[in-house]
C-alpha cells in the first residue's frame, strides 16, 4: 500500500513524502523534497545519506492504483507505552490472556502500536499466573496492540516510597523468584523495577543490566546510591518524580543522577502527577532521554466509580485515581493524551512525538524493529490530521 502527500514524521521532523508498505514492512519512501535541502526538488536517483531512505525503490514501485491520498495529513509513527498496567477494566496482572483482547484494542485506538504489559506488586502465586496470561498473550496475537514483553514493576520495592503497591507482598531482591518468574513468561520480562537501597541490589543489577533493563523505581536512595546503581549498569527511571525523592539543592537524589547521567526516564504526563512547570523544566534538562507514559490503571478508558489495581481498591474521581487513604494510585490516561497535554504544556512537538516512539524503543532497545519510520522498519504508524486528531493506526502494515 502507498500512503501519498503526508507529512511524515521522519528523522526527528516533518517531512513531505510518500510512503509504501510491504510485507508488515516500510518498503520504501519517496521524498517531496530534498530531506538534506527543504524546499529542493529530490530525485530518487540521488545518493541516500540517511538510513530511512537507504532502499528506496525505483519511481515505478510507487506507481499504482493501490493508494491512499493523505493531503494535510500527517503520518507518525505508532506511539509505544511501556508502563501501562491496564484499562478497560482490566489489569495486566489479574487478567486472563482473552481479556487482554480488549485492553489491546483500547490501546490501538489510541494509538499505541507496541506495549509492554506491566505487572503489579501482589501475592506471589497470582504473579506467576500473570506472567504465564501474559505469555500466552503474547504467543497467541491477536488485531490490536502488540504486547513486546513485560515491564515487572514490583516485588523489589521500597516499603518507604511504595506509592499503590501492596506492603505485604513486597520483598528483597530474590534473584530465584525473578529467575522463575521470567521463566514463566517465557523470557519476555523486558524491565525489572527495582530499589537500589535492598539488600544484594547492586550485584543483581551488576549481573541482569547485561541483558534486561533495570529501572530504578520506588525509591528514597540518595544521589551517591543512585550514581552507584547507574555505574553498575541501571539505565532507566520508573515514572520521575513520583515514588522517590524530591529535588533539593543539596540532596538531588534520583532526579539529580537523571541530569548527571545517560538513563532514560517515564513521565506521567495527566496533568495530576506532575505540573506541567516542572515537566518543561526537565525538558530542558535532558530531552533526548524522556519518555512518556501513562501508568494506567484498569479505569483508563471508562468512567469514575471503584476499581482495582493489583488486588487493591482504587477510586477514581475526576479522572483521578487513589487508595482508599489517597494514595495516588496510577492514572486513568493514555500515552496519546499524556502527547497532545505536553504540546498544550509548551514542549516542541517534534519532541513529544519522540518521547512516545523512538525514545522508549531506544530505552528498550528495539529501535531495530519499532519507534521511526525508516525502510525495512515494522510498518506501525498512526494518521492524524493537523491538529494532531488520531483518524487511523496501522500494525504491521494493517489498519487496526
Amino acid at each position: 500500500m502507498i500512503y501519498k502527500n503526508a507529512e511524515v514524521f521522519i528523522d526527528g521532523k516533518f517531512q513531505k513524502a510518500d510512503i509504501e508498505t510491504k510485507d508488515g514492512r516500510f518498503h520504501a519512501i519517496r521524498y517531496k523534497t530534498s530531506p538534506l535541502n527543504p524546499g529542493a526538488p529530490f530525485n530518487l536517483s540521488d545518493t541516500p545519506t540517511s538510513g530511512s531512505i537507504s532502499g528506496i525503490d525505483s519511481k515505478d514501485s510507487m506507481d499504482s492504483s493501490n493508494h491512499t491520498d493523505c493531503t494535510d495529513k500527517r503520518i507518525l509513527p505508532g506511539f509505544i507505552e511501556l508502563h501501562s498496567h491496564g484499562c478497560m477494566g482490566y489489569d495486566f496482572t489479574t487478567a486472563e490472556a482473552f481479556d487482554m483482547e480488549k485492553m489491546c484494542d483500547f490501546y490501538a485506538e489510541n494509538g499505541i502500536t507496541s506495549i509492554l504489559a506491566t505487572t503489579m506488586t501482589i501475592d506471589y502465586e497470582t504473579y506467576k499466573k500473570a506472567m504465564l496470561h501474559i505469555r500466552e498473550r503474547m504467543e497467541n496475537p491477536k488485531k490490536g496492540t502488540r504486547i513486546i514483553g513485560i515491564n515487572m514493576e514490583g516485588p523489589f520495592l521500597g516499603a518507604d516510597k511504595k506509592g499503590a503497591h501492596d506492603v505485604r507482598y513486597l520483598m528483597p531482591v530474590d534473584e530465584k523468584k525473578y529467575l522463575e518468574l521470567n521463566d514463566l513468561s517465557g523470557d519476555n520480562v523486558r524491565i525489572i523495577d527495582l530499589d537500589p537501597k535492598l539488600p544484594g541490589s547492586i550485584e543483581f543489577i551488576k549481573k541482569y543490566s547485561k541483558t534486561k533493563v533495570i529501572s530504578l523505581a520506588h525509591t528514597s536512595c540518595d544521589y551517591d546510591l543512585a550514581a552507584e546503581a547507574i555505574k553498575a549498569g541501571a539505565t532507566h527511571i520508573t515514572h520521575l518524580f513520583n515514588a522517590m525523592n524530591g529535588l533539593h539543592h543539596r540532596q538531588p537524589g534520583l532526579i539529580g543522577a537523571f541530569s548527571d547521567f545517560d538513563v532514560h526516564a517515564e513521565l506521567i504526563c495527566d496533568g495530576i502527577h506532575i505540573h506541567p512547570a516542572v515537566i518543561r523544566l526537565i525538558y530542558k534538562v535532558n530531552p533526548g532521554k524522556l519518555i512518556l507514559i501513562s501508568d494506567s490503571m484498569s479505569a483508563a478508558g471508562l468512567k469514575d466509580g471503584i476499581y482495582e489495581l493489583g488486588g487493591q481498591k482504587v477510586y477514581v474521581t475526576d479522572e483521578k485515581a487513589t487508595l482508599e487513604n489517597g494514595t495516588i494510585a496510577g492514572s486513568t490516561t493514555t500515552v496519546y493524551k499524556a502527547f497532545k497535554n505536553v504540546i498544550n504544556y509548551g514542549i516542541p512537538v517534534e519532541q513529544a512525538i519522540l518521547s512516545a516512539t523512538l525514545i522508549p524503543a531506544l530505552a528498550i532497545k528495539a529501535d531495530g524493529e519499532i519507534g521511526s519510520i525508516a525502510v525495512g522498519k515494522k510498518a506501525d504508524f498512526i494518521i492524524m490530521d493537523q491538529d494532531y486528531n488520531i483518524e487511523k493506526v496501522f500494525k504491521d502494515g494493517a489498519l487496526i
